[in-house]
C-alpha cells in the first residue's frame, strides 16, 4: 500500500501497476512535475536554503537532491499503510532507507553519490522539518586517491587549451590545473586577484573555502595564457563595467556552471571522454574538481612537502592532503597491466 504522502495514484493513467514505482523521467529539472503537498514542501525548502549558512553549491546540491528524492516519493513506493514520511520519524527511516536502495539498484549511483544524497536529506529532515537525521548508515568507501589526469592526459589537456581558439578558455584551463582553485573560487576572482610582473605571478582567493585567505603562485604557462587574456579583455562585453577576471560573453561574471561548461569542452577536445559502456559515454570526464586533484597529486609525487601542499590547496586539515598520497583506481589497472606477466 503506497504512504500517506503520494500525490499520485498507485498506477500510471493507462492503469498499468508495472510502471507504478518507475524511475523519475531524467532529462529534466528535479522537482519539476511535483504538485500539491510535495510542491509545497519543496518550495519551502529552497526558500529556506537562502539564508541557511551554506556555501552556494551546497545549497544548490541540497536542493537538487532533496527534489529528486521528492520527485521519488511521488512515484509512490510502498512504505506501508498510513506511513508518512514526511511527518514520521519512522516513516522517514523507512522512505530514507528504500530511497538508498533505489539509487543503488535503480540508479546505480557511486557510494560517493549516495553518500551525498543521504547528507542532503539530513539537512531536509534535521534543519527543515525537525524530525532529526535519518538513523541510516552511510555507504562504505574503500580509501583511494581522488581522480586525476596522469602526464600524458595533461599534456592533451593543455594542446586543448592552446588549441581552442579561446584566450579566455584557454586561461581557465590551465589556472585551474596549475593552481587547484576550487571551480567556486575562480567563479569570485576580481581583476586586482591576479597579479602578474615579468618573472612572477601570483592568484589572491579572498575567501576561500571556511572564510580561509591564500595566496597561489602562479606558474609561467599560467601567466602567458593570463597574460593573453589581460590584453584581449578590454575590448570584451562588459569590460568597464564589471571587476571580474572572467566575463561571459554578455559581459558578466562567469558563474560555475559556465566554468564547467568550459572545462568539460577542453576534455572533449583532448579526447578525455568516458569510454563505451559508462552511462556518460563521450562526454568529457574532466571537470573542475578533477583538474584540482591533478594539482594535488602531482605536487605530492613530485616530493614536494605535504604541509606545503595542504596550504597551497586551502585544505583546513593535512588528512584532505593526505588522500592524493593513495593509489588510484588508474594506478592499481597501471600496476596489473605493467607488473604481471602476461601469457604469451
Amino acid at each position: 500500500m503506497s504512504s500517506a504522502v503520494s500525490n499520485t495514484p498507485a498506477t500510471d493513467p493507462a492503469g498499468d501497476p508495472d510502471t507504478a514505482n518507475a524511475e523519475p523521467t531524467r532529462g529534466r529539472r528535479a522537482g519539476a512535475t511535483l504538485s500539491g503537498r510535495l510542491a509545497t514542501v519543496l518550495s519551502d525548502y529552497r526558500a529556506a536554503l537562502a539564508t541557511a549558512a551554506l556555501s552556494p553549491h551546497a545549497r544548490r546540491g541540497y536542493a537538487s537532491r532533496v527534489a529528486g528524492f521528492l520527485d521519488w516519493l511521488d512515484t509512490g513506493p510502498d512504505l506501508g499503510a498510513d506511513v508518512d514520511p514526511l511527518a514520521q520519524p519512522t516513516g522517514r527511516d523507512y522512505a530514507v532507507r528504500d530511497y538508498r536502495s533505489w539509487l543503488k539498484t535503480v540508479r546505480r549511483a557511486t557510494p560517493w553519490t549516495v553518500n551525498a544524497h543521504l547528507t542532503a536529506l539530513d539537512h531536509f529532515y534535521a534543519h527543515h522539518l525537525g524530525l532529526g537525521a535519518p538513523v541510516i548508515k552511510r555507504e562504505r568507501i574503500t580509501a583511494t586517491a581522488p581522480e586525476s589526469l596522469d602526464e600524458d592526459e595533461q599534456r592533451r589537456f593543455l594542446r586543448a587549451c592552446d588549441q581552442c581558439g579561446s584566450t579566455r578558455n584557454a586561461a581557465i584551463g590551465k589556472l585551474l590545473l596549475y593552481t587547484g582553485l576550487r571551480i567556486e573560487e575562480v567563479e569570485a576572482l576580481d581583476l586586482d586577484d591576479s597579479v602578474i610582473s615579468a618573472r612572477r605571478g601570483k592568484v589572491i582567493v579572498r575567501d576561500g573555502k571556511g572564510g580561509v585567505y591564500r595566496e597561489v603562485p602562479l606558474h609561467r604557462a599560467v601567466r602567458t595564457a593570463l597574460r593573453a587574456w589581460l590584453d584581449e579583455r578590454p575590448q570584451h562585453r562588459g569590460a568597464e563595467d564589471s571587476r571580474a577576471l572572467f566575463l561571459s560573453r554578455r559581459g558578466e561574471r562567469m558563474r560555475v556552471r559556465a566554468l564547467r561548461y568550459v572545462v568539460a569542452e577542453l576534455g572533449v577536445d583532448a579526447r578525455l571522454v568516458h569510454e563505451p559502456g559508462h552511462p556518460d559515454a563521450g562526454k568529457s570526464r574532466v571537470h573542475p574538481h578533477t583538474l584540482r586533484h591533478t594539482f594535488g597529486t602531482q605536487l605530492l609525487r613530485n616530493g614536494v612537502d605535504i604541509v606545503v601542499v595542504a596550504d597551497l590547496m586551502g585544505h583546513a586539515t593535512l588528512d584532505t592532503t593526505r588522500s592524493y598520497t593513495r593509489s588510484s583506481e588508474a594506478d592499481r589497472a597501471r600496476a596489473i597491466n605493467q607488473a604481471l606477466i602476461a601469457d604469451e
